[in-house]
Parts: C-alpha cells; structure tokens; sequence
C-alpha cells in the first residue's frame, strides 16, 4: 500500500491519536501503529525483523543511563520531604508580601525542579503542601491552582530535566549544553510568574492576601536547611561546566549526594529506599516503553518520507528562520490542548528536527524552545496534566475556576517565548561558554 507521503504521515498520526483516546498508553499506541504500518508499506517480514531489533537498539544508548539516576534523586527528595524544607525557606524571603505565599510556592516549585525533574511530581508534591496553606491566608483558589500548576513546569526546563534529557536522546545532542541553555530562561520563569502574581493581585487586590514575617533567626534557620540542595545542585552543575564527569556521572553523585544528605539528617530508612527504587523503576520503565513505541513509529515515519517532504514543503514557502519558529509553535499550542508533553515531543521532533536543521536553526536553542511550548501543553485547557494533578487535590474547585487562574502566566509564558526568539543568546550564551 502506497499513498502520498503526506497522507502516509498524517494516517499514522491519527491512528496514534485515536489509539491514545481509547485510553492505550502512547508508547503501545506507537507501537502498534508503527509495526503495522510499516508492515503494510514494507512487509510484515521486515516488520517482525524492526520489532526484534528496534526496542533494544533504543533503551541501550548510554544517552538515556542518566534517566534512572535523575528520577531517583527526585523520588528521594520527595520521600525526605525536602519540599517541606523548600517551601519554608522561599516562604521565609517573601511569604510576607503581599502574594507571598503564591511567589513561595513557584520558589519552591524552582528548588524541588533542581532536584527531581518532573513537572508532574513537583506540581503533586507542591499542592499538596502549599494549597492548604494559601487557603488558610485568604487566597483565591483561581490563584491557589494557578500557581502552583505554573511552578510545577519549572520542573522540565530547570535542570536536570528529564524531558530535556529525552530531546538530547532524540535528536543526539548534548546533556550538558542543553543543562546550561535552559538556566537562563528558567531564571525568566520565576521572575515572570512572581511579576505575573503580583500584576494579578493589583487587579484582583480580594484574592491574596498577606503571611506572617518570621523573625531574623528562623529565617537564617529555613535558610539554613535547604543550603545543602543549593550545594547540591551546584556540584551537579560545576562539575558539568568543568567537565570533571558526564551527565550520568554527574546523576549518579547526585544520588549519593541527596542520600548522603538524607542520611545526616537521620531520615533513610531501608523502607524509604524501598519505595524510592520501586517508584523509579515504575517510572523509568514507563518512559522506556514509550521510547521503544517511538523507536518503531519513527522507523515508520521514515519509511514514509514524511520529514524530508515536510523539509521540501517548508523550503517551496521561502520562510524565514522565524517564519518556521511560528508555524512549529502554532502547531504545538494546538496539539498541546490535547497531548501531553511527552507524546508531543516523540511525535512531533523525528518531523520537526530535520526541517529546522535545513534552516540552520540551533538544535540546542530549538530544544529549549520546544520545552518552553511543551509547558503550555502542561497548563493549557482541556488535557494539560498538571490542570488534573491539581484538581486531583483540590477536589472541590471547577475545573473552570483552575483554567483561569493559569491565563496569567499562560501569559508570562508567551513573554519569556518571545524574549528567547528576539533574543536567543539568551540560550546560548551559557552553552557557547562551556564550547570556549
């Protein structure tokens, strides 16, 4: 069966699409429809012979050994509860302003992202935490969940990341370079959505209101208890910037360092190691499955001539280098209304990445570009995940009520897009440093 390279294409992204509706995980709705199509197009024989060789080739690269290591430091940090320690400290520099607690929280969110990597997993970790807390002082819950769902992004642009680590496997770039190129943008982030807090509280002045100062000492104390997150993270980071170990090694003393640090403070138990292991094998060998479905969904892809017909048809338009940056980001914010992030990128960069390779566009700036969109998906109506995390928790509020009050930095989010596009040294300048 031979159609259109286009047609090709756009039938085995549907078919993903409607497989993924009836609620089949991404990586199995690849899968199959990766196997099948090819099957059709090329012979079920050579087809058996992708499925043989494809899984293993994809999960055995040394690129994807330091997700294991990033997603147990997180896990640890969850089960020693050093969000507690986060929130408290960030709470302690501004919780007494007004919007404080709401700025605490995407503080917070910055601090555990350092640590785990997760967007889910920090916005979990945070409303639980901060939501009853913000509610108690008079806050809104349009706020409340906005907050804390935009907070919960910084966890897949501030490194390390595991989605960042997911674009270096698929486009066969650099850990460490993407590392360094999104510090910068995700220093915007806090900033923009602290602004964005306040500009929202000039306007709706009802619905925040002020916490309590603390005392000079208890603030040096709260200050004190998450100084070693901040060394933490500094190792991880100075020691990629030296050059002193790769990025699994760097994941790896990340590891013994949270444990060792866990271990002072008289909280490791084998119960915590337990269920810290038991979670990250859960979540690793979730991820592994989806990359074993794209690793066959792209064999397709390939076969059908999809991204060199896409490269072909954005060169017959003669658009700019910013021309293509609008129409790949258009076409994120509409599928970010009804996919996740992980299954938009394993979808969208095997198309995307040749196209902006032939316009000369830096890999590693269109990687913190693509995360910077991928956020949007996370807390933008109707299925980004973080919106459902946290009505999970706040199991009262509508729906509703939960998407307006992420609009605001929805709107912060499209400043700092537009800062990195005008400006995208703003990306590079740190990983042109580690090349120099």
């Amino acid at each position: 069966m031979s159609f259109d390279p286009i047609v090709n294409g756009a039938l085995a992204f549907l078919a993903v699409l409607i497989l993924m509706a009836l609620n089949i995980p991404i990586g199995i709705s690849m899968l199959i429809v990766g196997f099948t199509g090819f099957g059709f197009i090329v012979g079920f024989e050579q087809a058996f012979f992708i499925l043989g060789t494809a899984p293993y080739e994809s999960v055995s690269k040394y690129s994807l050994s330091v997700l294991p290591f990033f997603v147990l430091m997180g896990n640890l940090a969850n089960r020693a509860n050093l969000s507690r320690n986060l929130y408290d400290a960030a709470y302690a520099i501004v919780g007494h302003y007004k919007g404080g607690l709401a700025m605490s929280t995407v503080g917070a969110c910055a601090g555990f992202g350092m640590i785990c990597g997760s967007s889910i997993a920090t916005a979990a970790t945070m409303s639980q935490m901060a939501a009853p807390e913000m509610r108690r002082h008079g806050y809104s819950d349009a706020l409340i969940s906005g907050s804390i769902a935009s907070g919960g992004t910084l966890g897949i642009i501030i490194p390390p990341s595991v989605i960042l680590v997911i674009y270096a496997y698929l486009t066969e770039q650099s850990v460490q370079k993407l590392f360094f190129a999104a510090l910068i943008p995700g220093l915007i982030a806090v900033v923009l959505y602290m602004i964005a807090i306040r500009v929202y509280l000039l306007i709706y002045p009802n619905q925040g209101g002020y916490g309590n100062k603390m005392p000079f000492k208890e603030r040096i104390a709260a200050l004190w208890k998450v100084f070693p997150i901040f060394l933490i993270f500094a190792i991880i980071m100075g020691g990629l910037y030296l050059g002193f170990f790769t990025a699994t090694e760097s994941a790896a003393v990340g590891v013994i360092l949270v444990l060792i640090f866990i271990f002072l403070r008289r909280q490791l138990t084998l119960e915590m190691l337990k269920n810290s292991v038991w979670d990250t094998i859960k979540t690793v060998g979730a991820l592994y499955l989806i990359v074993i479905g794209a690793a066959v969904f792209n064999v397709l892809i390939t076969v059908t001539q999809l991204p060199f017909t896409v490269v072909d048809f954005i060169n017959d338009l003669q658009l700019t280098q910013v021309g293509i940056i609008l129409v790949i980001c258009a076409i994120y914010l509409v599928l970010g209304t009804v996919m996740d992030s992980l299954a938009m990128l394993f979808l969208t960069i095997p198309v995307f990445y040749p196209v902006i390779a032939d316009a000369g566009i830096d890999p590693i700036w269109f990687g913190i570009f693509a995360v910077i969109v991928v956020e949007f998906g996370l807390i933008s109506p109707p299925v980004g995940m973080n919106l459902f995390v946290i009505k999970g928790v706040m199991q009262r509020t509508p729906l509703q009520t939960i998407w307006f009050g992420t609009l605001p930095f929805l709107f912060t989010d499209i400043i700092r897009l537009a800062l990195i596009i005008a400006f995208p040294a703003i990306c590079l300048f740190l990983p042109s440093l580690m090349m120099s």
